[in-house]
């Protein structure tokens, strides 16, 4: 069952909450998700008032949660063109040279990334070649960035997270106590300063689930500059 709750209490550019009700469940939750939907789940029979209390008392942590995804930067897209003779890696364009006559391979070298044989004149062979080339990069680069930071006074007592790494719409990271860290692939193209710091962040969430004071202040003592390398993971993918 769903429906529509306008919210009666005051809040900046107050969303409008879509509540679900269920029979199954006995308690009350509230999600904010990265496209800034605010799903309020329900008991069938939860009174509209108990939902609208409910709802008061979590507005200052919805408010938060609904900053924090409109502050995300926009997202990158993958291999921008299969036939672009640039791409990039860790923010360096390199130049990719074809050789459709040469055995089918990849090579890169001295900045030059060299796609012969089918992966030269076959589109699709091409941007598969290519996505398998990052996916490649992405596993040794943000391993040892995990391993790295990992290592951090802040984060050690913590088990290491299992690394994710695949194509996301939607946030350049997640960390999760059951599945491990997932990285968004399309990182590879930002600087690595810039990778470091969505890193740094998702590691964070070993201490702090949410995005309050404490995990500010957390990501704050790790990496005093992080705001400045926001700034460059959003200037590198605008």
């Amino acid at each position: 069952m769903e429906q529509q709750l306008p919210l009666d209490f005051s809040t900046p550019a107050a969303p409008t909450v879509e509540v679900l009700r269920s029979a199954k469940r006995r308690t009350i939750s509230l999600e904010v998700q990265p496209n800034l939907r605010v799903i309020l789940r329900a008991p069938v029979r939860c009174p509209q008032a108990v939902l609208q209390a409910f709802l008061r008392s979590r507005a200052a942590w919805m408010t938060q949660q609904l900053a924090h995804f409109r502050d995300l930067p926009p997202r990158p897209t993958l291999a921008p063109d299969a036939m672009a003779s640039r791409q990039r890696l860790l923010g360096v364009e390199f130049a990719v040279r074809l050789a459709p006559e040469a055995p089918t391979g990849l090579c890169y070298e001295a900045g030059v990334l060299s796609l012969n044989g089918r992966h030269a004149r076959d589109p699709q062979a091409r941007a598969r070649a290519l996505i398998g080339w990052y996916r490649s990069q992405a596993r040794t680069r943000f391993e040892s960035l995990v391993d790295t930071w990992h290592a951090h006074p802040r984060f050690r007592r913590y088990a290491r997270p299992p690394l994710k790494i695949r194509a996301m719409r939607s946030r350049w990271g997640s960390l999760s106590t059951r599945t491990g860290m997932t990285l968004n692939l399309l990182l590879i193209h930002a600087p690595l300063a810039a990778i470091e710091y969505v890193v740094v962040h998702e590691l964070c969430h070993l201490r702090y689930r949410g995005h309050g004071r404490g995990f500010y202040g957390l990501l704050e003592s790790v990496l005093p500059d992080w705001r400045a390398r926001k700034l460059l993971l959003e200037a590198s993918v605008a």
